[in-house]
């Protein structure tokens, strides 16, 4: 394994408060792409799956479900989708919001199953013992592993995680509704946080365009984006993130 992208994912748990004894990332991570690179490397790092849970069962409603969603669907693997399956759903078995489930929706179940642990794999003693201790999630999910056991004295507080992480704010006052999925698609996958239309931002929200217009309106009055009043490629509007730097000849003041 990459060991720098190993530790990087440490980092960024700890900086959204696992206690993983490492130095946490100097940024405010990504969540939904964090979640996708945890499911790729679980199978090398045992600790990740239970406090990865724990996180979720705690902070499961940060997460932008729609646009985590969209990224299962584009950009994760066969075999990392499954543990991603996995682990959502350990996460609403021990107490998560049951919203989550779209996400573990869109994985697909290891066929034919083997161990979680990559060390494991290879052992065939080791690989049977595995499989007749997985629990019966891990057997649907074709990633044979124990139950999860939560480790709650590992994961800070709320009070503690928003205080390091400024911008998650927004993300728990929208419960991880589509208004936050619209919000950091416009944040992480945008150039200049600008979406083209509102048809290429529903492409890459997760969600139906008739939903995401919904849902713009609500941001619109809230101040947090802006749509532009010339329609940009004669039938729709550009979308712009509130504060992003952007071309101010694509920026218009937002008016009722």
């Amino acid at each position: 394994m990459n060991n720098k992208a190993y530790e990087s994912v440490e980092q960024d748990w700890a900086r959204i408060g696992v206690l993983f004894g490492c130095e946490p990332s100097q940024r405010t991570p990504d969540l939904e792409r964090l979640l996708i690179d945890t499911a790729r490397k679980c199978p090398d790092n045992a600790r990740l799956l239970p406090l990865a849970v724990t996180w979720l069962v705690e902070y499961g409603q940060f997460v932008a479900r729609h646009r985590l969603k969209r990224l299962v669907q584009t950009e994760l693997e066969h075999e990392p989708q499954a543990i991603l399956g996995l682990l959502v759903e350990e996460a609403v078995r021990h107490g998560a919001t049951r919203e989550l489930l779209i996400v573990s929706e869109e994985c697909h179940p290891l066929s034919p199953a083997t161990p979680l642990s990559r060390a494991q794999r290879d052992n065939v003693s080791l690989a049977n013992i595995s499989g007749c201790r997985a629990s019966e999630l891990a057997q649907k999910w074709g990633a044979w592993t124990p139950p999860v056991e939560l480790k709650p004295d590992a994961v800070r507080p709320v009070t503690w995680l928003l205080d390091q992480n400024v911008d998650y704010r927004e993300r728990i006052i929208r419960k991880g509704d589509l208004r936050t999925s619209i919000l950091e698609t416009l944040r992480y996958d945008l150039p200049g946080c600008i979406a083209p239309s509102v048809l290429a931002l529903s492409r890459l929200s997760g969600a139906t365009r008739a939903a995401v217009q919904k849902a713009l309106e609500a941001l619109r009055l809230e101040g947090a984006i802006c749509v532009t009043a010339e329609m940009t490629n004669g039938r729709d509007h550009a979308v712009i993130l509130s504060g992003a730097t952007a071309d101010r000849s694509l920026r218009i003041p937002c008016t009722d």
